[in-house]
């Protein structure tokens, strides 16, 4: 039974980037954001929702959709610079910290650092390699490594001596312990990412090509039950396990080292459970965000709707050689992770909005008034969520 195209979307979102947000939210709060998941997952399924009906029933990507509802010029013109902007600073900056993830992983398993910049070399062609394939065969591969991804990480939270009772309370009983604003802030931030909404429209109009909408909308919902909340369940172990398994010196870890916090239960097999984990999670985010800024700026340019096209595939190869740029200056990439929360910050509420405003008068898309008050919820969270990101990038960078 083919499930669609959500694998996507949580190959992009379960990043290095959401391993280390996860692991130190456990470290630093213990199980009491556990809460914050639960919702960001359930406001990914229903954002993802709206987007992957765009693609199927109204068979059009999200920049389509946009360029056709922004009619006036001036107006036109400032919306998509600020998109495309966006969408390529945003995933060439996560692309940098895919890759130093990845390379990370396989550093954990190898037990070495040495060769780092030709293991980043191998990784950065190894995704420009998989980007040639087709969107079926691409999704098949990356369904595989969420999979495998999911089983790592699960396992890890398994040899942990997690506190169930704590775990449980954590889930369902929602808090703010003292400082902890930024952490619930991160966690919704990687867990609802802006492109994933522009790449599951495209990927899910391209996969269903031929099948009968209706017939197709079900199986990506279905899909999207299956893989969205794998999703969630991935950082939740994460962040259960960092709650149990402190690092002895009490402050954040590096990627790589979290892998040392398993030793104590798991011995040797830790170094392999978290080392291929983070490989995976690295690796499949490495290929996604590309995809995903080459995606919607194609549909916004309006080119031919060709994964062969030049422009299409210039884009994507921008993104990945920069990214591996900034990964081989071998220093902490803070300022781009910077610029990539305040393009983040910019365009998540404006893309969720407008996500919103089409399904609206989507004709092709009717849902229950509930289901489309709970999108209303999840657009104010993410307005939000976007003015203190931006407000934090603006504190960070000084200005």
């Amino acid at each position: 039974m083919k499930l669609g195209t959500a694998s996507l979307v949580v190959a992009a979102f379960v990043g290095p980037g959401t391993v280390l947000t996860c692991a130190t939210a456990g470290i630093g709060f213990g199980y009491a954001l556990a809460w914050v998941l639960l919702f960001a997952t359930a406001a990914t399924f229903v954002l993802q929702s709206f987007t992957a009906g765009t693609g199927i029933l109204a068979r059009k990507g999200l920049g389509e959709a946009m360029r056709e509802a922004i009619r006036q010029p001036v107006y036109r013109s400032f919306v998509f610079a600020l998109v495309v902007l966006g969408l390529w600073v945003g995933t060439a900056a996560f692309e940098t910290g895919n890759l130093v993830g990845a390379s990370a992983g396989l550093e954990t398993v190898l037990g070495s650092e040495q060769g780092r910049p030709w293991l980043l070399g191998g990784l950065a062609l190894a995704a420009g390699l998989v980007l040639l394939l087709n969107v079926r065969v691409l999704t098949q591969l990356l369904a595989g490594m969420v999979g495998a991804m999911s089983v790592l990480f699960i396992a890890t939270l398994f040899i942990a001596p997690v506190d169930w009772r704590e775990a449980f309370r954590g889930l369902v009983i929602p808090s703010l312990p003292p400082g902890s604003l930024l952490s619930v802030i991160a966690l919704i931030g990687t867990t609802i990412v802006t492109y994933n909404l522009f790449l599951h429209a495209t990927a899910a109009k391209r996969y269903w090509t031929g099948e009968a909408p209706e017939r197709a909308w079900r199986r990506e919902l279905t899909g999207m039950a299956v893989f969205i909340p794998a999703g969630g369940v991935i950082s939740l172990a994460i962040v259960m396990a960092g709650a149990t398994l402190h690092p002895a010196s009490g402050g954040p870890p590096t990627v790589a080292g979290l892998a040392l916090l398993l030793e104590p239960v798991a011995g040797s097999a830790a170094r392999w459970l978290f080392g291929l984990g983070l490989l995976a999670a690295g690796f499949t985010s490495a290929v996604t965000a590309p995809l995903a800024a080459a995606s919607g700026i194609r549909e916004i340019f309006d080119w031919p709707d060709d994964l062969r096209d030049w422009r299409y595939r210039a884009v994507w190869l921008s993104v990945l050689l920069t990214g591996l740029f900034f990964a081989l200056l071998d220093r902490s990439p803070l300022e781009i992770i910077i610029a990539a929360q305040a393009a983040n910050g910019l365009l998540l509420p404006f893309i969720a909005a407008f996500v919103l405003y089409l399904t609206y008068r989507q004709k092709a898309l009717t849902l229950p008034r509930w289901y489309f008050g709970a999108g209303v919820l999840v657009t104010l969270v993410c307005a939000g969520l976007g003015l203190r990101t931006l407000w934090w990038a603006w504190t960070r960078l000084g200005l």
